[in-house]
């Protein structure tokens, strides 16, 4: 962990983390700043082997 910041590790395609994000093209990773009233971290299903 990098300045006590969480790391999750997406296991799907490219296509569907970018549509997550509201974009529409292929993204490799995805920096949350200000999670604010968005649901994007407790929407992502419970993973095994976490880093």
């Amino acid at each position: 962990m990098l300045a006590k910041t969480g790391v999750h590790h997406y296991n799907g395609k490219n296509i569907e983390l970018s549509t997550v994000g509201g974009k529409y093209y292929r993204m490799c990773t995805l920096s949350i700043i200000d999670p604010g009233d968005s649901d994007i971290i407790r929407s992502m299903p419970e993973q095994t082997g976490e880093k």
